[in-house]
């Protein structure tokens, strides 16, 4: 599938790759396919959750765990459920990025992970009810404190 991205040109998708997100992302309920640009590599952890159905809506995303080693988001039944699993092995987390003009700023969201069951490609957001986690840690400031 071939995506004509406002922020990258021409993208094309493997049909094989695409995330279906059936409940949306929060604010984004309408947007239900999605794919995962980028790899993480040792120079970068951040890569791109890009709307298929919207070529001007992009996400930054992180691995999570790259912020903190610690990180524990605990889906229920009900959660699993909706990505069709219950094998822990195939769930992927991801935190979306939040990029201020001061990039020593950014934060990610650790209180609304992304999680993929990675063997079929099904998604969503989860919020947790917990107050360990924010909408906003401040990532570099994450990374010192684990350095």
């Amino acid at each position: 599938m071939l995506i004509n991205s406002a922020h990258f040109g021409n993208i094309e998708i493997p049909e094989g790759e695409l995330i279906s997100f059936p409940e949306g992302i929060y604010g984004f309920e309408d947007l239900k396919r999605w794919a995962l640009l980028g790899k993480v590599e040792e120079e970068s952890s951040f890569m791109w959750l890009h709307a298929i159905d919207d070529p001007k809506i992009c996400f930054v995303v992180i691995d999570p765990f790259v912020i903190r080693k610690d990180y524990l988001p605990e889906p229920d039944e009900g959660i699993l459920a909706k990505i069709e699993t219950d094998n822990a092995e195939d769930l992927r987390v991801l935190a979306i990025v939040t990029v201020p003009e001061d990039v020593k700023r950014m934060t990610a969201n650790l209180k609304s992970p992304i999680l993929i069951n990675s063997a079929k490609n099904i998604a969503v957001q989860m919020v947790m009810d917990t107050d360990k986690y924010t909408f906003k840690h401040y990532i570099l400031d994450e990374i010192e404190k684990t350095a």
